[in-house]
């Protein structure tokens, strides 16, 4: 094997194992029994009470869809696999609701977790015990989760049921929200969460499919680099076909978790 061949091996099996695993994702979303699969999700949208000229485009939690209805970052995440899977969606929301500037909800939420409070919700779920899976979505608030998902989860009885926690964040990953989901919910399976970008929610759906596309440009630049001689025009053609791939490649990543 020589080394011009070696990066197009390398390309070709990580585009495979790419397709194959996007391809599984989708399988598994399109055939999961979503009788069984709740998807509950707590956004600012809905526990505040925002005037119809708030600036959404400005906010890393707000935006506007198509008919220009205000959505949070963790709602559109939830409509988002409720189209995926068909699954049934459940919205926290509090009694006592939050201000709409984005400062006085950070010092709010900064008392709250400080005095350990379980704000008030204004629904709940009747059948909970009919579902098996619970994907729990919700915004990094001082590096877990806000305290109205604490109400929720203490609320239910999670027993033998799975949880798939999925953050939206501005940096600051999961922070300790899995640890603390695994502490109010001892007897469940709790999964290795998911943390996701607040400003990547648009994109969610787009990046698996553009990762592909990258590799797939890495590996044609690999094959035009091993068909050329070295420092042939071909040669140098097909070697900026390969950065510009991993440079996409490594994108999408940062993209998605920063």
């Amino acid at each position: 094997m020589t080394k011009k061949k070696l990066p197009m091996i390398i390309s070709a099996i990580l585009l495979a194992l790419s397709v194959v695993v996007f391809t599984s994702a989708m399988i598994y979303l399109h055939t999961a029994n979503s009788d069984k699969t709740l998807i509950v999700y707590f956004t600012r949208v809905g526990n505040t009470d925002f005037s119809e000229k708030v600036d959404a485009v400005s906010s890393a939690s707000l935006r506007r869809n198509m008919s220009g209805e205000l959505m949070g970052n963790c709602e559109v995440m939830a409509n988002t696999l409720q189209k995926a899977t068909s699954a049934d969606v459940f919205a926290i929301t509090v009694e006592d609701k939050y201000p709409e500037s984005y400062e006085e909800t950070v010092s709010r939420a900064r008392k709250e977790q400080s005095d350990n409070a379980r704000p008030t919700l204004t629904s709940s779920v009747d059948n909970m015990d009919d579902y098996e899976k619970i994907i729990l979505i919700y915004p990094v608030w001082w590096s877990t989760m806000p305290q109205p998902v604490f109400t929720f989860l203490e609320s239910y009885d999670f027993s033998d049921k799975e949880i798939y926690p999925v953050a939206t964040h501005k940096g600051s990953f999961l922070g300790s929200s899995v640890r603390d989901i695994e502490r109010l919910c001892p007897n469940s399976a709790v999964h290795s969460g998911m943390p996701i970008a607040g400003g990547c929610v648009d994109w969610i759906g787009i990046i698996p499919i553009a990762i592909i596309a990258a590799l797939a440009l890495i590996l044609s630049g690999s094959c035009v680099r091993y068909k050329f001689d070295v420092k042939t025009k071909g040669y140098y053609i097909g070697g900026s076909l390969a950065v510009i791939g991993m440079i996409s490649v490594v994108g999408c990543i940062i993209r998605v978790m920063i």
